[in-house]
């Protein structure tokens, strides 16, 4: 077994454990009736994100020398996707999602797991070969902060569309035809 297969299993675990927890809390959410467009929103984004970069993190797989600083930072990068997906769906609140409880965790949780995406991509040390990936991602953690500050439900529920359109755009144009 080599160095990536092993730590392949753990990254999946964690981001698989995600997956699961989004769709357990969708489920549960619809049958409390307690769907609302920002939240069912950032839902659709935290799957995207979480099975692109399940599927980009195979980039690793000819990574020859495994540092256990390399092999820390995929596993803190791992888990700040699978606590993206906690902060959305908390596991004991019963009440509806608004964004004093949930979305302010959820968009200070995206923040994390941006800076962690960008430092696993600078540690693989691609973070400029793609000269759109760092605006791409920056301008996440831009619109995540205004949504914290500014109490403007629309312009809430602009950014959670915006992060939506963006990361579908993201995986299915830019990374299939400029990448």
């Amino acid at each position: 077994m080599t160095a990536f297969e092993f730590l392949s299993v753990l990254i999946s675990i964690l981001l698989g454990l995600g997956l699961t927890h989004v769709v357990g809390g969708l489920v549960r959410a619809i049958h409390l009736r307690q769907l609302q467009e920002v939240h069912v929103v950032y839902t659709a984004f935290t799957f995207m994100v979480l099975v692109l970069n399940w599927w980009t993190f195979f980039s690793w797989h000819d990574q020859a020398l495994w540092r256990f600083d390399d092999f820390l930072l995929l596993i803190f990068w791992a888990l700040s996707f699978y606590l993206l997906a906690v902060t959305l769906y908390p596991p004991s609140v019963e009440s509806a999602p608004t964004h004093d409880t949930h979305h302010r965790w959820f968009l200070w949780a995206l923040c994390g797991a941006c800076v962690l995406d960008i430092a696993q991509y600078a540690v693989r040390g691609e973070l400029f070969t793609t000269r759109y990936y760092l605006p791409f991602v920056l301008q996440y953690i831009g619109f995540a902060l205004l949504a914290i500050m500014v109490r403007s439900t629309v312009l809430r529920r602009a950014v959670a569309w915006w992060f939506l359109i963006s990361i579908v755009v993201w995986s299915f144009v830019v990374r299939r035809f400029l990448a």
